[in-house]
C-alpha cells in the first residue's frame, strides 16, 4: 500500500474532503469512506502544523505506519474468525466450500496464490471439480443434523448437534450460565436462605 503511493493519495483526500471537516469540527472517523483503514491512523500526520520541524514530521509518519500495520493485522484477524465461524465451524447445507492458499511467502504470490485461486475459480464456474482440495468443515460427518438437545437454561429446544454447540457458545447461553453459578455461590453463603431471623424454631400447635 505504502509502494503504490497510499501516502500521497490520502494527502490529496484530505486537502479535498478531509481539511475542511476538521476545520468545521464536524470530522467522523466512523462512517462512510473515513473509516477506512489507512486514513484516521495517519490523522495526526496530516493534521500537523506547518510549522513542526521534518524530523517531528518523520516520527508523525511512521507512527502512522505502525498503525496501519496493526490496524491491518485485527482486520485480518477479524476476517479468518470471520470464514471460520460461518463457512468451518457452523457452515449451512447451502454454503461453498472454501479452499485454502498458502500466502507465506508474497514473493510467490502469482504462483501460489493468484493462479490456483483462478484455476479453481475456472472450474467451479465451468461446473468441474477443482484439483485443489477444499478445506475440511469441522464436524460434519459426526454431526446429527435431527438430534434434539433441551437447554434448561434457556429453556429451548435445539435441533442437530452443530446448532447444541453453536447455542453453548452464544451470548444468551452464557449469560444464563453466569447467572446460575452466581445464584448457587450466594446459596453457598447463606446455609439457610429461606429461614427469616425473627422466625422461632417453635411448633404452633393449629386450633
Amino acid at each position: 500500500m505504502l509502494s503504490l503511493g497510499l501516502i500521497d493519495e490520502l494527502k490529496d483526500f484530505h486537502q479535498r474532503f478531509n481539511d475542511k471537516k476538521i476545520k468545521e469540527n464536524s470530522q467522523d472517523y466512523q462512517h462512510g469512506i473515513f473509516q477506512s483503514i489507512g486514513f484516521k491512523e495517519f490523522h495526526e500526520y496530516l493534521t500537523a502544523s506547518e510549522n513542526i520541524s521534518q524530523e517531528e514530521r518523520d516520527k508523525l509518519k511512521i507512527k502512522g505506519i505502525e498503525s496501519l500495520k496493526q490496524a491491518t493485522r485485527r482486520y485480518a484477524r477479524k476476517q479468518n474468525k470471520w470464514v471460520r465461524n460461518r463457512f468451518l465451524k457452523r457452515p449451512a447445507s447451502n454454503v461453498p466450500p472454501v479452499y485454502g492458499l498458502d500466502v507465506t511467502d508474497v514473493t510467490n504470490w502469482e504462483t501460489t496464490v493468484l493462479t490456483p485461486a483462478l484455476e479453481i475459480l475456472d472450474c467451479l464456474q465451468k461446473g468441474e471439480q477443482p484439483s485443489a482440495q477444499p478445506i475440511r468443515a469441522e464436524g460434519v460427518d459426526s454431526r446429527n443434523k435431527r438430534s434434539h438437545h433441551m437447554c434448561d437454561l434457556c429453556e429451548k429446544v435445539i435441533i442437530g448437534d452443530l446448532e447444541w454447540t453453536a447455542h453453548q457458545k452464544s451470548r444468551n447461553h452464557l449469560y444464563q450460565v453466569r447467572t446460575k453459578r452466581k445464584a448457587e455461590q450466594a446459596s453457598d453463603q447463606d446455609p439457610n436462605p429461606t429461614k427469616h431471623p425473627n422466625v422461632s424454631d417453635r411448633k404452633v400447635p393449629v386450633l
